[in-house]
């Protein structure tokens, strides 16, 4: 008799640093009430995949899950798939770290659960050849990637089966393809069409083997789901029909399956995700990398981290006649700290975006930099004590231009001269809080949508079944497309501006302005001083303003938590008349009154209370200015629809009455505690 072997991998994940509400409802509405309709049909075999984050959770708040995981495991009936600890991208980051954290969970697998598991959740499915090096080293032996990535090398997924052999450099890896089809059947389509699709496939070809790996979420916290997967007994009835068919659908995890079975045949994939994500990604996942900016300073942030907790970890191994015992274990607890914190900046979802908020969400880059400068704080204490000063002028980020970066124990500052002489990151370090940590608004293809959207609302539709993520078309406030404003440059700070004398607040909040000098995005000259912290850092720049030559230094000092910012103009020869000059910075805070758009006249001092982070900022000019505020709001999409999300705030300092006939000087400070 013909059969079907059925494998079903179901992969649940919270990121580090989301909200305590949402790791809460998706336990409530899709992890508990699976395993509870589980529990009720022991024939059902499957594997499932927790990340190390959300194990952590589940440890902490709902032990007796993991109780009833144990006994399923026990059983047979689950196997415990691993993957990176705290879910990163596993291609992306550096090959120690991976190893590292597929070996961290899988220890944290056997002490729960008495198992040592063999087969990773490939995260995104982000697939690209150098994986099966890192994955056997890891003492994993198998994975589960798309059959979109194996379509894309000439094989057709309605013949595929089994799973497959591939290597790298004699590294072997056994790959399964899991069915794209059954990701929009499961759990969208009635139970019977599943079924139906296996009996067809069964009459047409014989015995077949098929794979599906797929999100938990779906089943119950995807809008729309709970009431169809749950309250209308979805997932009941799609277990049932997989009982009352067992004669011919044989389900089976992969170490079982693995165990009786040989590849169907060798592959070499090329670099790949699912499908809708190589669209997100134009292809490729690492353009995002290229398409969002703030992606890659996070990116290089974190590989620039992991090169100096695991230099200084092979700087205790290599010298240890150098250390007593008991100074080598307080070192290495502090190394094992901070690569803690370095893993769980590794956590891929604020590195990229598609349905999902991603990259756009604040408080999941706000984790990334907190968890990045907590693992720097342990590193700095052993490498450069209580007290210092460290001043760096190089290309830390690889793009073929030098940027300068100016450590203390309460700051981390880096510059970027080519691009304007800017603050592209302000980390007060007591507080472990990137205040620079804002997005610059882009235009994205789903913008163009949204009046298609809002029409598609109004329309009548067949709301009977649940709709996959992928497919939903939603918005969740009115008025979206009046927030379309594109910005030309990153939203960092000290930038400098020279805006035409009739420049309004709005017209600076929505980006359409004329830039009058080239200053905003030229290139400074980096002069570093370790003489004195008054003046560590100074940017010159000899550029135009219209027609005219103008010199511009400003000069960056650091006491204590103070930043004490110095600008100095000269143009010994011409007047510039009508010009508003001005400094703008963007920080990633909320103030209840500055948050809002407005405009103060003839300031010397500004205080902000942030809400978020407990941060107090206190500006102080000694030249009254004019400022203007207003929110950075991007319009993005999410599982839920599009929607307006803050990210930081805009503080725009202006003068529109100096003479640049002579040296002028204005000098700023930022207090931050």
């Amino acid at each position: 008799m013909n059969k079907v072997d059925f494998l079903i991998a179901i992969h649940c994940h919270q990121p580090v640093g989301n909200f305590a509400s949402v790791f809460s409802e998706a336990y409530e509405k899709a992890y508990l009430p699976f395993i509870e309709v589980l529990k009720r049909h022991p024939k059902v075999k499957l594997s499932l995949h927790y990340s190390g984050s959300l194990i952590d959770w589940l440890e902490a708040k709902h032990p007796e899950f993991l109780n009833d995981l144990k006994k399923l495991v026990k059983s047979g009936q689950v196997e415990i798939i691993a993957g990176g600890y705290f879910e990163p991208i596993l291609a992306l980051i550096p090959q120690r770290d991976a190893v590292s954290q597929i070996n961290l969970f899988r220890k944290k697998i056997s002490d729960l659960f008495g198992i040592s598991p063999t087969g990773c959740w490939t995260t995104e499915r982000v697939w690209e050849p150098s994986l099966p090096e890192v994955l056997e080293n890891s003492g994993i032996i198998y994975t589960i990637i798309d059959d979109s990535h194996f379509q894309m090398v000439g094989l057709n997924p309605e013949v595929l089966s089994g799973f497959y052999v591939t290597e790298e450099k004699g590294n072997k890896l056994y790959v399964f393809p899991s069915s794209e089809k059954l990701r929009y059947y499961l759990p969208f389509k009635l139970a019977n069409e599943s079924i139906n699709y296996f009996r067809q496939r069964l009459e047409e070809k014989g015995s077949f083997t098929i794979t599906y790996g797929d999100d938990g979420e779906k089943f119950g916290l995807w809008p729309g789901t709970y009431k169809w997967v749950y309250e209308e007994k979805w997932l009941e009835s799609f277990f049932a029909a997989l009982d009352e068919n067992s004669d011919w659908i044989n389900t089976v995890t992969f170490s079982q399956y693995l165990a009786k079975n040989s590849p169907a045949g060798r592959v070499y994939l090329p670099c790949a995700s699912y499908r809708e994500m190589m669209v997100w990604s134009n292809g490729y996942f690492r353009n995002f990398l290229v398409k969002y900016s703030e992606s890659y300073h996070m990116y290089k942030r974190m590989l620039l981290v992991s090169k100096k907790v695991n230099g200084i970890a092979d700087s205790l191994v290599n010298k240890p006649k150098t250390n007593t015992a008991r100074t080598k274990d307080a070192k290495a607890k502090k190394i094992e700290e901070a690569r803690s914190y370095l893993y769980m900046s590794q956590a891929n979802d604020a590195y990229w975006h598609g349905v999902f908020g991603g990259l756009y969400l604040g408080h999941l880059r706000s984790s990334v930099y907190a968890n990045l400068i907590n693992s720097e704080k342990a590193i700095d204490s052993l490498m450069l004590g209580d007290s210092y000063c460290k001043l760096e002028n190089f290309d830390f980020d690889t793009d073929g231009n030098n940027e300068v970066i100016i450590n203390t124990p309460n700051f981390g500052l880096y510059f970027r001269p080519k691009e304007g002489g800017i603050l592209a990151e302000l980390d007060y370090k007591p507080k472990a809080v990137n205040l620079s940590n804002t997005l610059m608004r882009r235009a994205e293809p789903y913008h163009k949508k949204i009046k298609e959207k809002l029409e598609k609302r109004t329309s009548v539709t067949d709301d009977s079944l649940p709709k996959s993520i992928h497919d939903i078309s939603s918005i969740k406030e009115a008025g979206l497309e009046n927030q379309l404003f594109y910005d030309a440059y990153p939203r960092a700070s000290l930038i400098d501006h020279f805006l035409d004398s009739n420049t309004h607040l709005t017209d600076f909040l929505r980006s359409r302005y004329t830039e009058l000098g080239d200053f905003a995005n030229g290139l400074y000259e980096a002069n570093l001083s370790n003489k004195e912290k008054s003046r560590l850092l100074r940017l010159n720049r000899k550029g135009r303003v219209r027609d005219k030559f103008l010199k511009l230094s400003k000069s960056i000092g650091i006491k204590d938590n103070t930043l004490s910012i110095n600008y100095e103009f000269q143009n010994t020869k011409e007047v510039i008349l009508d010009t508003i000059f001005g400094i703008e910075f963007n920080l990633s805070i909320y103030e209840p009154v500055l948050s809002k758009t407005g405009s103060l006249e003839n300031i010397n001092r500004l205080e902000l209370n942030d809400q978020w982070f407990n941060v107090k900022l206190r500006f102080s000019l000694d030249r009254a200015s004019s400022l203007w505020h207003f929110p950075i709001e991007t319009v993005s999409d999410s599982e839920r629809g599009m929607e307006k999300t803050y990210q930081g705030l805009c503080l725009f300092f202006f003068w529109n009455n100096i003479n640049f006939q002579k040296i002028i000087n204005i000098n700023l400070k930022l207090e931050i505690s």
